[in-house]
């Protein structure tokens, strides 16, 4: 559920007038979302610190109380919103026991999330913006590459405890899966919108038997 903006009057206060922490988290919250906002409609350059703290409803001294700069905002903002998409993946928790049934359902729950507007605009904002600070989107790189793997490494060990099929290499494996699944159809989405649901359809089954005729117990 969306965030709504908060105006400065509108949070509750302990004593000495400070907010207490549950209006403070709820502050940083709004934040947050309205930075992402803004980012994604504006791009780095379009998205001000002023425009994010007038449009958010938070005093700028508390924007720069948490965060040095507008870089280190964007990162946590980033980081925000694939913690929201990460939610959205752990929800598959029990897989079918057909395995080409299940990888199916959930290469689509991947889709589905991968070529949302938002994960597009996100998208096309990191390639844009990464070359101007290598350093931060390093570090962005290090501390979530993995966190998508691992819903699928989850995904996909489930079958391999079934002894439906072998994973040698886990990580591997799981960066296969996402390629096969994910890498055309957003290459497409990214250049001019998504394929028509009966061709994504196709393309998803042939990506998952291609997928397991590579890892099936022999």
């Amino acid at each position: 559920m969306p965030i709504e903006p908060y105006a400065p009057g509108a949070y509750k206060r302990g004593p000495g007038g400070r907010p207490t922490r549950q209006e403070a988290e709820r502050r940083h919250q709004s934040l947050l979302a309205t930075a992402t906002r803004l980012f994604l409609e504006k791009g780095w350059d379009g998205a001000s610190v002023d425009e994010i703290s007038q449009q958010s409803g938070v005093a700028k001294r508390f924007i720069y109380a948490r965060y040095p700069d507008k870089a280190a905002l964007f990162v946590s903002a980033v980081e925000r919103f694939i913690d929201e998409k990460m939610e959205i993946l752990h929800s598959f928790e029990s897989p079918p026991e057909d395995i080409e049934e299940g990888l199916c359902a959930f290469g689509r729950k991947l889709l589905d999330l991968a070529l949302r507007t938002d994960a597009l605009a996100f998208h096309r904002l990191f390639i844009a913006e990464a070359p101007r600070f290598p350093d931060l989107a390093k570090l962005f790189v290090e501390n979530n590459r993995n966190r998508g793997l691992a819903e699928i490494n989850r995904v996909l060990a489930a079958y391999a405890d079934r002894a439906a099929i072998e994973l040698s290499d886990p990580e591997i494996r799981a960066e296969q899966f996402f390629i096969l699944i994910v890498g055309m159809p957003q290459r497409l989405a990214l250049l001019g919108g998504r394929e028509e649901p009966m061709k994504e359809d196709r393309r998803l089954k042939a990506a998952v038997r291609l997928f397991l005729n590579g890892c099936r117990m022999r």
